[in-house]
């Protein structure tokens, strides 16, 4: 080989022949060169890439692309002067040698001089090429201008100085070609090439003026001067500036590049994989848990996990692998759903039938007792379309009862799988998950309290909605069970070993090595990725079957970014594998070859570019029976890909995405809509995006993914008003408007959902009132129709109502439900407005009518209106029910139930296992959980605590098999009234708590002001009287909401008054006369509070009767004290209510025995009599 061929050359522009780049003339011809004259770029050795990627590259290379670049402005102060005082010749010859240093001096930094301006130059640090270290490398070159200029003064005698003004910033940019073939240009354009202008500007000659961006990516190796804010040109804010002085002295700056086939072993772990190893082992025998592996990207945490596998397998548990994807976050039930195909082998171009036999026959060889109820429920969460002997099960289950058994029945599945061998479930990337997901997970960790199940949960940090939330259950509900691992950064030691597992170094590469383990932060995918640039840039080769390093690498440039380093590994590909990977980062993490070859048609051998990027350790493939599929091998190389690429050329390509999944799939397209939606949502096509918003919301309300139809239905909606605005369908905002409603409804967000309801209410013709009086008047005309309907039926309850009047029925009853757990005031005049309306049809017409019709006498008597009406109002629907009707039958003795917990004489039939099972089987978990609670309820105030703690028992089990949020909170509150009537102190503490934490949580704030009343109650009988008060206050704050339902709010005047009463009987013992009448007066007027509820909710008028007589005693009216607790006595031989009435005749008996009594006996009874009488009900009801 020639010696001299191995030089740089470059192409005379006069005879076209090949010279030595260092040379002034053509050898050849003889002509000068001058910078201008260099029209192609240096000819490189063999092997080497070229250097100025504008020249060398066609221009279909130089398609528009977002990038991030320096951009630098110089210019010549006194260009003009000079040039009046020297002539253009001199002129001329003068600004020729200074354009040849401005360029050398920005290429010998890596830059390129995008234009000459006259008397300056623009240049580019980062593009056309991307650019290591590129902020830094400009302000090299800023200071090599300078330094030049000051040697071009010397060397020449003119009365001229030659100072430049130079202004640099970094930033976003769009570059590539502007023009056609005639003409073309290389252009950067954006607010950061403005900036950068200004900034030269505003700078003195012979200075550099910099932006904050600019430094604060700098001070680490040079000095500026603070200037602070100046305002520039075209600019309202002032910007923060900064002068360069010069390169610190200690600064030193080696380089390098990046790497393909290398291996590290696991460093800088060892606690970890020792921790998870250990955790495995448990998992053997017996004990589950839940890992949370939290890391930022590239510390990892999926490389963690995989070090785990073979462990795993070794020791015979099954594993099954999920990832959310970085466009999931609105793919309800993703990665379930991904976790499921992998787990029943199904491809992607399977068929929908043949999906569905491969699910249903995984599931019936892995519990076949169960099959046939668990195939229908995940098959449905999978969107898969079900035959009719499945399809029958979930006919008519919708909104939160189907996610309840969805759940349900994914819980059963991992059940089975558990207990054949020990299960493993890792989920990556959960930061991506659709909230939907979370939940689900959440609802599964429960399992490993009892089974042998680990949970592996993989995610970065800083996803609210995901990740946090993630993280935040698994702390409050599982904390025995979890461990958390987050993965630090490696330390300095353990980046010099990973970098040496990988590469073999001399001492004479230590500097190097030095700033990689800076530069890295302890990031081994930023280690990694360096390596491979090594080995693209030929810095490190392999020699004797170990990769070395060669003295090459002390002139390559360290990225300062992870970004950065792959944006050069990108820059560095083939142009058509370049153009490819880009393609494939806009289909998405993982892609489908069809799709990928749909959409990049106009990339020349596709298999081959594949099998190159493969090769450059870029993508990975996978081979399905039915389908291939490729996987970017991080996210974050996807992520560069897709971040380079110009937004008009992204919409294109995501619309021939869409064009193909359309194409590809039509035999299953639900499976895909929502990324349907994604793509046309990102390709600007409002038509298309909006259909497939709509189906997607569909699916997801179908599936009981409520967050992610929220969020389709909520984009859709936002399409529509902006393409038609002031024109749209009313008919059609009202179905929006109602999803969105049902959405936020399903998902427990009641005071949303309530607004959604109202509007599409509002849509279809039904008004709210305008203001208080409208509405009180409305209500006092419903209640008057509703009434007289109720005992003149003739002439009502016939009318058939049309699709719109059942449509505006069903939003007015969910309305309702809404209400009845935020605004109990509200919900009761909406009851009767409803009521109203319902009398005009026949309610056998209206499903589920005469069942709802009934739900208005809870309203009734719950707020303590009139018990007569509300117990009419059950007689009137008991005799219209469809005894068939199991759902209307359950619905009917709930509301007799709750009536009875408040009337305490309405008869009511033994509790129904039966009747409770079918509705559960139904999804029917609502009025399943309050049938159980007022049964539950009965049974305590009756003293039937193993009947009550039955009632307990199967709240808790429902909550731990459907994830009812709302069964668990019924289920503390069922089990914090039993352990307060039994004086089981500290239990009730810790239960009532609980409580109070989950109600805050679930912002159910009816729930908060019953569980800290109860609280009240407990810290009295602790003898804690700050602790109660405070508890009472905490209470207080929530009284709006219980003040319109009298049983909620009678714990709470019960604690009020029982604090007042201790603390009047205190002063009468210790106190002067002034604190004794204002005790009084407060014991009094809370006493009042309490008559006053108490006649509206019976099961507590034994205890308020008795605590009312107390107050008599103590204030030495032991008659009228008598006549109370013979009233207590009535009302609880009347309600049976035995243990309350066990201990009005102990209260009895104890005050006529003491010295003070002037009462011998009551009815005929000494005090000895009503202390056996306490005795016996005592023993009978267990204390």
């Amino acid at each position: 080989m020639n010696p001299q061929r191995m030089r740089p050359e470059v192409k005379c522009r006069h005879c076209h022949k090949a010279t030595p780049s260092e040379s002034k003339f053509c050898v050849h011809c003889g002509a000068k060169f001058t910078s201008v004259s260099r029209q192609s770029p240096p000819i490189p050795a063999e092997g080497a890439p070229p250097r100025d990627a504008l020249v060398s590259a066609p221009p279909s290379r130089l398609d528009g692309e977002r990038r991030l670049v320096t951009v630098m402005f110089c210019d010549m102060a006194g260009f003009t002067a000079m040039v009046s005082s020297l002539g253009p010749e001199a002129s001329y010859a003068v600004m020729n040698q200074i354009y040849e240093i401005l360029i050398h001096c920005v290429n010998d930094h890596g830059g390129t001089v995008n234009e000459m301006t006259g008397d300056g130059i623009v240049a580019f640090f980062g593009a056309p090429r991307a650019l290591e270290d590129a902020p830094p490398k400009a302000l090299l070159s800023a200071l090599a201008i300078h330094r030049a200029a000051a040697a071009f003064n010397r060397r020449r005698d003119t009365p001229f100085a030659v100072q430049m003004r130079i202004g640099i910033h970094y930033g976003p940019v769009i570059v590539g070609n502007l023009g056609n073939d005639l003409r073309f240009a290389f252009k950067a354009v954006g607010d950061t090439v403005n900036l950068a202008a200004r900034m030269e500007a505003a700078a003195d000659p012979g200075m550099t003026f910099v932006t904050r961006e600019v430094h604060q990516l700098t001070q680490s190796f040079f000095h500026f001067r603070d200037l602070g804010e100046i305002h520039v040109k075209g600019r309202d804010k002032s910007v923060h500036v900064y002068r360069l002085l010069a390169q610190k002295k200690d600064l030193y700056r080696p380089r390098l590049g990046s790497e393909r086939m290398i291996f590290s072993t696991m460093v800088g772990r060892n606690q970890e994989v020792a921790q998870l190893e250990r955790q495995i082992l448990r998992t053997v025998d017996g004990k589950g848990a839940i890992v949370n592996i939290i890391g930022d990207a590239g510390i990892g945490k999926s490389r963690l996990v995989a070090e785990l596998k073979p462990h795993m397998v070794e020791h015979g548990l099954a594993v099954i692998w999920g990832r959310a994807l970085s466009i999931g976050r609105n793919l309800s039930f993703h990665p379930v759903i991904r976790v499921l195909n992998r787990w029943a082998q199904i491809d992607e171009g399977d068929t929908e039938t043949v999906a569905f036999e491969k699910l249903a026959r995984a599931v019936t060889a892995i519990s076949p007792e169960n099959a046939e109820e668990i195939i229908p429920f995940v098959a449905t969460m999978m969107r898969l379309t079900l035959p009719r002997q499945y399809a029958q099960r979930v006919q008519g289950i919708r909104g939160e009862a189907l996610e309840q058994l969805i759940f349900k029945n994914c819980r059963d599945l991992s059940l089975a799988v558990a207990r054949t061998r020990p299960l493993v479930v890792v989920n990556e990337d959960l930061h991506w998950a659709d909230t939907s997901t979370i939940d689900l997970l959440a609802f599964l960790f429960r399992l490993a309290e009892t089974e042998r199940i680990l949970f592996i949960n993989v995610f970065r940090p800083g996803y609210t909605t995901t990740s946090e939330r993630l993280t935040q259950i698994v702390r409050e509900r599982f904390a025995p069970l979890y461990i958390e691992m987050p993965l630090a950064p490696l330390d300095t030691q353990a980046c010099r070993t990973v970098i040496a597992n990988m590469l073999e170094t001399r001492q004479s590469h230590r500097r190097v090595i030095d700033e990689i383990t800076r530069r890295a932060g302890g990031n081994p995918f930023f280690l990694e990725e360096i390596v491979r640039t090594f080995i693209d840039q030929g810095a490190a080769k392999m020699m004797d079957g170990s990769l070395r390093l060669s003295e090459r690498v002390n002139g390559l440039t360290i990225p300062p970014t992870i970004n950065e380093v792959l944006m050069v590994r990108i820059d560095q590909l083939r142009a058509e594998a370049r153009r490819l990977i880009k393609v494939a980062a806009v289909i998405g993490r993982i892609f489908l070859y069809r799709i990928l070859v749909d959409v990049a048609e106009a990339v020349a051998d596709i298999d081959e570019q594949l099998t190159y990027l493969a090769a450059m350790q870029f993508i990975s493939m996978r081979q399905n029976e039915n389908e291939t599929e490729y996987q970017f091998k991080h996210d974050l190389a996807q992520e560069a890909a897709y971040s380079s690429i110009m937004l008009s050329k992204r919409r294109q390509l995501h619309l021939k995405v869409a064009a193909s999944i359309e194409k590809r799939f039509g035999h299953r397209l639900q499976d895909f809509y929502g990324m349907l939606a994604y793509h046309y949502s990102q390709g600007e096509d409002e038509e298309k995006a909006a259909e497939f918003l709509i189906k997607a919301g569909e699916e997801a309300m179908n599936s009981s993914a409520s967050a992610e139809a929220l969020h389709y239905y909520q984009s859709a909606l936002e399409l529509y008003l902006k393409k038609y605005g002031a024109a749209a369908d009313a008919d059609r905002l009202a179905l929006f408007e109602k999803n969105i409603a049902f959405a936020y409804f399903n998902k427990g967000q009641y005071a949303d959902a309530i607004l959604f309801f109202d509007r599409a209410l509002a849509r279809l013709g039904v008004k709210q009132p305008a203001n208080r009086a409208t509405l009180w008047a409305q209500f006092a005309y419903s209640f008057l129709i509703y009434y007289l309907s109720l005992y003149f039926p003739y002439f009502n309850y016939r009318q058939k109502p049309a699709p719109r009047e059942q449509e505006i029925l069903s939003l007015y009853l969910n309305k309702a439900k809404a209400l009845g757990v935020l605004d109990p005031v509200r919900f009761f005049i909406e009851s009767i407005v409803i009521a109203k309306r319902m009398t005009a049809y026949d309610l056998s017409l209206i499903d589920n009518g005469a069942a709802l019709f009934a739900g208005t006498s809870v309203s009734i008597s719950w707020s303590g209106n009139s018990l007569r009406l509300s117990r009419r109002i059950l007689d009137f629907c008991r005799v219209r029910i469809n005894p068939t009707d199991i759902k209307s039958r359950l619905f009917h003795r709930m509301c007799a139930l709750a009536y009875n917990c408040v009337a305490g004489n309405y008869p009511v039939a033994d509790y129904d296992s039966d009747l409770i099972e079918q509705n559960l089987y139904l999804g029917e978990i609502y009025p399943s959980v309050l049938y159980i609670f007022h049964h539950g309820n009965r049974s305590l105030e009756q003293g039937r605590r193993s009947q009550a703690q039955r009632m307990i028992d199967q709240l808790a089990d429902i909550a731990a098999t459907y994830g009812n949020a709302f069964s668990k909170t019924v289920e503390h509150e069922l089990n914090a009234r039993m352990l307060l009537k039994y004086r089981q102190i500290d239990a009730a503490v810790r239960v009532t708590q609980a409580g109070i934490d989950r109600a805050i949580r679930l912002d159910m704030h009816l729930f908060v002001h019953l569980f800290h009343s109860i609280m009240a109650r407990l810290n009295l009988l602790q003898a804690d009287i700050a602790g109660a008060q405070a508890s009472l206050s905490r209470a207080a704050e929530y009284t709006a909401e219980a003040a319109g339902m009298p049983y909620y709010h009678s714990q709470f005047v019960l604690g009020r008054f029982a604090c007042d009463l201790h603390l009047l009987e205190r002063a009468l013992a210790e106190g002067g006369p002034q604190s004794i009448r204002a005790r009084r007066k407060a014991a009094v007027r809370s006493g009042r509070k309490l008559l006053r509820n108490a006649v509206k909710v019976a099961c507590d008028q034994t205890e308020a009767f008795r605590l009312r007589g107390r107050l008599a005693w103590a204030l030495d009216n032991q008659s009228a004290a008598c006549k109370w607790w013979l009233k207590s006595v009535d009302v609880g031989i009347r309600l049976d209510a035995r243990l309350e009435l066990a201990r009005t005749y102990d209260r009895i008996g104890r005050s006529l025995g003491t010295p003070q009594s002037r009462q011998a006996e009551l009815r005929g009874r000494t005090h000895h009599h009503y202390l056996e009488m306490a005795q016996g009900l005592f023993r009978e009801v267990g204390l």
